[in-house]
């Protein structure tokens, strides 16, 4: 089955103070994925996630939501909620007040009623709009076009109008057949319970005649407990009926009842969500975030990593369609951060929304995502799985920045052969002309070592440093620095033999 796109950025220019941040950005993400957007400091990757947000604007180009262009939807009418780098929490609030802050604040139901209507008249706006910005067209034109413009508002604002009114009367019947045979039910339940009242009227005399016949024992010098013991089970059974025990249990439910219909009726007419349907939701988000017991600590009082879930449940708590993430692993240490990493990743899959993350981190975006989009200087350098990105970078730029890379200018000779280094090697690329100039990629994991007879290439250790699992050697290959990875230690001034199977070999166009 085919993804369904979701957020769609046509055509995308903006500048600040005459430096271009994004230029002719062209991106789209489907529904339910995780999308990590990489690159150095500057490169418009915060810029890209504060534009879906609503918290930018295009200087020209498209932000387009389900089809719906929402270049001047407000942030708090788009289904998107944003997890900031410095968590951006309320120091006053406990854990619960932060994460309900949005759900008494803001109606979910409202905004989507909004862009529901929207949509339908979007088409029609936008052909509109784009004969509006049209040189051609005359100033009689645009002012018949203006005014067209200002009757499609108007016919939004009466249609949204209209269906709240419609909605809230499908909520509150929907409330009422929830709630009206229950205690319909139920006060059914209590008409037969005080129909029973010669019953308790017995069952109290009873219990008189019992306790004089205990006394009586008593009073003939038998224990207490030995006096009762015969009539133990009788007591608790007429007990029972005596004090009406299911009647006042009846009624305390049915008392309940009443307060949560109440409840659901003001949810209904209001579109926000009621005291009980929060803290629900406000749970289960922390329970999502595994901070159960946490709800009513003070968030002084939690660690780096705790406001950073705190922030995370807040987001998410009402069912956002996209999460943005702008760096919030940043701030952790290592071992925290690389927890979070996997948390956060299950949780996009338990929660079935779009995540956008930003991150300069290459090992965070090769983790996490299920599509990575590499930038630089505003321009998208390449999209692709984590494993493509890897393997088979498009530039020299994405070979550096995404992991280690040893690149080598060579020459494709045809039927899968490149020379490289004075010799030929195999190789699985062929879409190059013979005799074309490429530029040769090779993973610092990816050399394989051999006895010098055997190696196509020889250079000399110059630096060897311990990586915990593995050995990083540099070394001099005819003046240029190699970078080997390999779980045997070598010595610095030791020659070094190495190799390279075919499918380990990446070629790419020369662009520079």
């Amino acid at each position: 089955m085919e993804n369904k796109k979701l957020i769609e950025l046509k055509g995308i220019h903006k500048e600040y103070n005459g430096n271009v941040v994004l230029d002719n950005f062209n991106l789209y993400i489907n529904e339910n994925e995780f999308v990590t957007l990489v690159g150095p400091s500057g490169c418009g990757k915060t810029t890209t996630l504060r534009m879906i947000g609503g918290f930018e604007s295009p200087d020209y180009g498209q932000v387009i939501l389900d089809g719906v262009v929402i270049n001047n939807t407000p942030a708090h009418q788009r289904p998107v909620n944003t997890v900031f780098q410095k968590y951006a929490l309320f120091p006053h609030l406990n854990v619960f007040d932060n994460v309900a802050f949005g759900l008494r604040n803001f109606s979910r139901i409202m905004a989507d009623l909004k862009n529901s209507v929207a949509r339908r008249y979007e088409k029609e706006r936008m052909a509109l709009s784009l004969k509006l910005q049209n040189k051609n067209t005359t100033k009689e034109e645009k002012a018949e076009i203006k005014a067209k413009l200002k009757t499609i508002k108007s016919h939004i604002k009466t249609e949204v109008a209209e269906e709240r009114v419609k909605l809230i009367e499908s909520k509150l019947e929907a409330v009422e057949k929830k709630y009206n045979p229950i205690i319909e039910k139920i006060d059914a339940q209590i008409d037969i319970e005080w129909e029973k009242d010669d019953e308790v009227k017995k069952a109290k005399q009873r219990i008189k005649e019992i306790e004089a016949l205990i006394q009586e024992a008593i009073d003939k010098g038998a224990s207490k407990s030995k006096a009762s013991k015969p009539y133990e089970d009788e007591l608790k059974k007429l007990n029972k009926v005596a004090v009406w025990a299911e009647l006042d249990r009846l009624e305390k439910e049915r008392k309940q009842l009443l307060k949560d219909k109440a409840l659901e009726i003001k949810s209904a007419k209001s579109l926000m969500m009621n005291k009980k349907q929060i803290k629900e939701a406000v749970f289960e988000a922390l329970k999502l975030v595994k901070l159960e017991g946490y709800e009513y600590r003070k968030i002084d009082q939690m660690s780096g990593g705790q406001q950073q879930r705190v922030a995370i449940a807040r987001a998410i708590v009402n069912k956002p369609r996209i999460l943005l993430l702008d760096e919030p692993l940043s701030a952790l240490d290592l071992k925290l951060r690389q927890e979070m990493q996997y948390e956060i990743k299950e949780m996009q899959r338990k929660l079935g929304i779009t995540f956008i993350f930003v991150t300069h981190d290459q090992e965070e975006a090769l983790t996490m995502s299920d599509t990575i989009v590499v930038m630089n200087k505003g321009v998208i350098q390449q999209i692709g799985r984590p494993m493509d990105i890897y393997n088979e970078p498009k530039n020299r730029f994405v070979a550096t920045f995404i992991g280690e890379s040893n690149i080598i200018r060579g020459t494709y000779k045809g039927n899968k052969i490149v020379e490289f280094m004075g010799n030929e090697f195999e190789c699985v690329d062929e879409n190059f002309a013979i005799d074309e100039v490429c530029d040769v990629v090779i993973r610092p994991e990816d050399f394989d070592r051999v006895p010098l007879d055997q190696a196509k290439i020889i250079g000399t250790v110059t630096d060897i440093v311990f990586k915990g699992v593995h050995f990083e050697i540099c070394a001099d290959v005819n003046g240029m620095e190699f970078v080997i990875h390999d779980y045997e230690i070598a010595k610095v001034g030791d020659k070094i033999g190495l190799n390279v199977d075919p499918y380990e070999i990446h070629l790419m166009k020369v662009n520079d």
